[in-house]
């Protein structure tokens, strides 16, 4: 299929520039002797998933019980739910972990308690990782503290717990304006890591951290190399990367494997209207701290080069339209039907936003793959 016979707004993987991603996280894992267990949120698609597993992954990381679910059941057998338990998901992730190796997250003892109870309840056992602050002050436990100490022993000294050692993210990584503050907040992560997994250690040998693992795109990119006491990395957004990185500084705009295929529905003096609006692209700004240009995504003057049209600005989104802005002599170089390829602000959310892949090699469309979005259904309610 080509390009011109695909209905617009798509979703559009470089195939060559998605295997190179993969590729080189990989090799930089497997030098450093560190696991790669990628975020599969960022793509959610089993195709993608296997090639990280091909290409050296140890297995998977993931944000929902959904995406544990539907990669469980297509043989993904190594998972780790990355996000702090919601209460009410407990025992859809006690049945999953039957048939799964499956770690979930512990940050708070209320949740430990209501956990240790439902492994109880159903005679079985999980594996748990206490989840850490690192700097992102988001979620986790301080490191510093003596209740980080505490919900680590409670963990160790619950009957049907296993400790399994510590997880990080390093999300703050997003909010810097140089390369060498990326640096600086990926060492801050690796250290705090390995400081607390030494501290936690010498408390107690039943405290001993078979996994420190630390994770995002911006830190596991920069890093040339993990220091000791690092055993796993976590990095998602790597396989598409999008604006936003390379506003940051983390990669080069041609590395970029995700854009989406729009086309222009009408025109006027001074802006165009595309049929791609914010269920397509996001109302995600990127990298916003650093441009007084605001923009929803940008504009590819000549993909195959790398190359954006800076004269044209997506100034606004809605639901179904957007708006793209620049002077009256740029403007009118485009008529309706015309199309053009958009590189995302941020590949995460506007992939989850899509039903599909359209796989592409040399402008052309090799393959669709699916992308497995959605949560988590509840029981029906009976009469």
């Amino acid at each position: 299929m080509n390009l011109e016979d695909v209905f617009t707004p798509a979703l559009l993987v470089d195939y060559q520039r998605l295997e190179d991603n993969i590729r080189k996280m990989a090799k930089k894992a497997e030098k450093n002797s560190v696991s790669l267990r990628p975020h599969i949120k960022t793509h959610k698609c089993i195709e993608i998933g296997e090639m990280q597993l091909r290409a050296g992954a140890q297995g998977i990381t993931v944000s929902t019980v959904e995406e544990a679910r539907v990669f469980a059941e297509h043989g993904f057998q190594d998972i780790t739910l990355a996000a702090p338990l919601c209460h009410d998901k407990i025992n859809a992730i006690l049945a999953l972990s039957e048939d799964t190796t499956l770690r979930v997250l512990i940050d708070h003892p209320k949740t430990l308690e209501i956990l240790e109870k439902s492994c109880r309840n159903a005679e079985t056992e999980i594996q748990v990782l206490l989840k850490v602050d690192c700097g992102y002050h988001r979620a986790g436990v301080d490191p510093k503290s003596e209740e980080a100490i505490r919900l680590a022993r409670s963990i160790a000294n619950a009957k049907h717990l296993h400790f399994n050692g510590i997880l990080t993210h390093a999300g703050h990584a997003y909010g810097t304006e140089t390369v060498s503050q990326i640096e600086e907040i990926a060492q801050q992560e690796q250290k705090v890591m390995v400081d607390f997994a030494s501290k936690l250690e010498r408390y107690s040998k039943d405290l001993c951290c078979e996994v420190v693992s630390i994770g995002s795109t911006p830190t596991c990119t920069v890093s040339p190399e993990f220091i000791e006491g690092i055993t796993e990395i976590r990095p998602g957004n790597y396989v598409f990367y999008d604006y936003t990185q390379v506003a940051l500084g983390v990669c080069e705009i041609n590395q970029v494997s995700l854009s989406i295929l729009s086309s222009v529905t009408s025109v006027y003096d001074d802006h165009l209207v595309l049929d791609t609006g914010a269920t397509a692209l996001s109302k995600d700004l990127g990298a916003s701290h650093l441009t007084e240009r605001v923009s929803f995504g940008e504009v590819f003057g000549d993909y195959s080069k790398g190359t954006l049209n800076t004269d044209l600005r997506i100034a606004s989104l809605s639901q179904e339209h957007g708006k793209v802005t620049g002077k009256p002599a740029i403007v009118s170089n485009f008529e309706p039907g015309d199309r053009m390829r958009i590189l995302p602000n941020h590949s995460c959310l506007t992939a989850n936003l899509g039903n599909r892949l359209s796989v592409v090699e040399d402008d052309t469309v090799k393959d669709i793959w699916k992308i497995w979005r959605g949560r988590l259904e509840p029981k029906p309610i009976s009469d």
